[in-house]
């Protein structure tokens, strides 16, 4: 019998970023860029990693998409590059998560994938089966510390023999810890919580509709999804990390974050209470074993006050993670 994978909560809760890699020279995963970088994530107190490449499929319907593997020659996620980023993340003691992505041209998602008829499904399970191998072989080979297997790729999860098929492999290939990254309403209909070690979820709840709520109006709109959240964690036996959780500093990012158009006003303090909120009402939940922020890039000063996105740096949000993450809870 193969000893069972270690715990991936032994050192606590996964006070986690989602670390992204910088498409420009000199400034992505591996590079000086990405040490003082990470040497910035380390002192916000930040114990893990989730280090993502990505596959690129051009159509929801497609059977097969393409990656990047061990190519250097473009300034993507090459093999190299991740081994390069663990080893940085490693010499300061921060652990990783392989958190391996699809992308697909917006407005689709990989929550639309959805090959057609019996063959497309095949040969799309055969392809995606290939891709998620070679990412958990690395994993393997470079040490990484726990390994995603899928990310919100909600109309594929109800093929549960094939998912399946796709765990057993990859814990052949890989010893570590495993889960997936479901989307926030797929969470609950995913099947195969049983066959990983922890639950994921992308926790991108829509929680208050007002441009600029506070932290008690967040934290009150978090109650009934921590009920829901407890009661998954309890019926499948399973911590829950949210493997990607954020939030844009612009109006209403604590809503539907897929409706905020892209010259949406600056809003810092809707960010920061946004943050704050989920620090107050979720962050000490039982159930609760770890978050992911999205996003923090490659190389420092990235982001700042007069961002309306997604990214962390050099806003108020920063010092929120600081002052939670450092406290040791």
């Amino acid at each position: 019998m193969p000893s069972p994978p270690p715990s991936p909560f032994a050192d606590g809760k996964h006070k986690g970023m989602s670390y992204a890699h910088a498409m420009r020279p000199g400034g992505g995963y591996g590079s000086d860029a990405s040490e003082q970088s990470l040497r910035r994530l380390k002192e916000l107190g930040v114990s893990w990693v989730s280090i993502m490449p990505f596959g690129f499929q051009r159509q929801p319907q497609d059977t097969t998409f393409r990656w990047f593997r061990s190519s250097t020659a473009s300034f993507g996620e090459s093999d190299e590059r991740l081994v390069g980023v663990t080893r940085q993340a490693h010499a300061l003691g921060i652990k990783v998560l392989l958190k391996p992505h699809l992308w697909l041209r917006p407005p689709d998602w990989p929550g639309s994938i959805e090959p057609q008829g019996e063959d497309g499904w095949r040969e799309w399970f055969r392809t995606y089966r290939e891709f998620i191998l070679h990412y958990a072989i690395l994993a393997r080979l470079t040490g990484m510390d726990a390994f995603c297997l899928g990310n919100e790729l909600e109309k594929t999860t109800g093929h549960e023999r094939e998912w399946r098929s796709v765990i057993a492999a990859v814990r052949a290939a890989y010893a570590g810890p495993l889960t997936y990254g479901a989307a926030f309403e797929e969470v609950f209909r995913v099947s195969f919580w049983d066959a990983l070690d922890f639950i994921g979820v992308s926790a991108y709840y829509p929680l208050v509709q007002e441009r600029s709520p506070d932290r008690a109006l967040l934290a009150a709109a978090w109650k009934p999804l921590t009920q829901k959240l407890a009661g998954l964690a309890a019926a499948r036996g399973r911590r829950i990390v949210f493997t990607e959780l954020g939030y844009r500093s612009a109006d209403f990012g604590a809503w539907k974050h897929w409706e905020i158009p892209r010259s949406a006003p600056v809003n810092l303090a809707a960010q920061a209470e946004a943050y704050a909120a989920f620090f107050e009402a979720v962050w000490p939940q039982e159930w609760m074993a770890g978050v992911y922020w999205w996003k923090w890039f490659s190389h420092p000063n990235h982001s700042g006050p007069d961002s309306n996105d997604y990214e962390l740096e050099n806003k108020p949000a920063e010092n929120i993670v600081r002052s939670y993450y450092r406290t040791g809870g």
